[in-house]
């Protein structure tokens, strides 16, 4: 399936067959995360691939979102500030200088400038940036998900620090939200969305 086709299809599922996913499909929706693109190539995310039954339930119920345990996989989509610190996204803007996309004077004028380097305004930037990426990284997931015949459901409205002591995670991990995933057990007819005209402009706003 090509990635207009996987646009075009995929739909939020929240009736799964109880039929687990196997190991190779999981692995090529978590390399599509991996994958994604990110400011800088700093890559904040962390997934946590929960399948077993009690532990999907726990993660489920702190999340206040019980139904989801019914998925037979959920990634738990987290994500770190650390990569946005001083060292973290100067390391990851020096890890472009092998491809050729970044030299060292560069580097250093992004670290430099309040308008590349989030840390320069605070910890509250630092994970808006952080959330924004794994929010596109997620993204890429929900379509390899499709192509592999799965589905999936983007679950933002959780309580982020329940499963924080649920998943046992450090202070500089912070929990965004939760994707399930598994064979669809309906087929749901596609989300109306707003006319093209409402939301694309040509050379400027009109």
């Amino acid at each position: 399936m090509d990635v207009s086709a996987a646009i075009l299809k995929r739909t939020s599922i929240r009736r799964f067959k109880p039929d687990p996913v196997e190991k190779a499909k999981l692995e090529k929706i978590l390399e599509a995360g991996r994958r994604a693109p990110s400011w800088g190539n700093t890559q904040p995310w962390r997934f946590i691939v929960i399948q077993d039954k009690a532990r999907r339930e726990a993660v489920a119920a702190a999340a206040g979102q019980p139904g989801i345990a019914a998925a037979p996989v959920l990634i738990v989509g987290c994500a770190t500030t650390d990569d946005f610190t001083k060292k973290g996204h100067g390391d990851a803007l020096r890890s472009l200088i092998p491809a050729g996309a970044m030299t060292e004077e560069l580097a250093n004028i992004v670290l430099q400038s309040d308008v590349f380097a989030p840390y320069l305004k605070g910890d509250a930037i630092m994970t808006v940036r952080a959330g924004e990426q794994l929010m596109i990284a997620i993204a890429y997931m929900t379509l390899e998900a499709v192509s592999q015949g799965l589905g999936t459901c983007w679950v933002g409205a959780i309580t982020p620090k329940e499963l924080q002591k649920v998943l046992n995670l450090p202070a500089n991990i912070f929990v965004h939200s939760i994707l399930p995933v598994g064979y669809p057990d309906e087929d749901p007819k596609p989300r109306p969305r707003k006319a093209a005209n409402k939301v694309i402009f040509w050379e400027k706003y009109t």
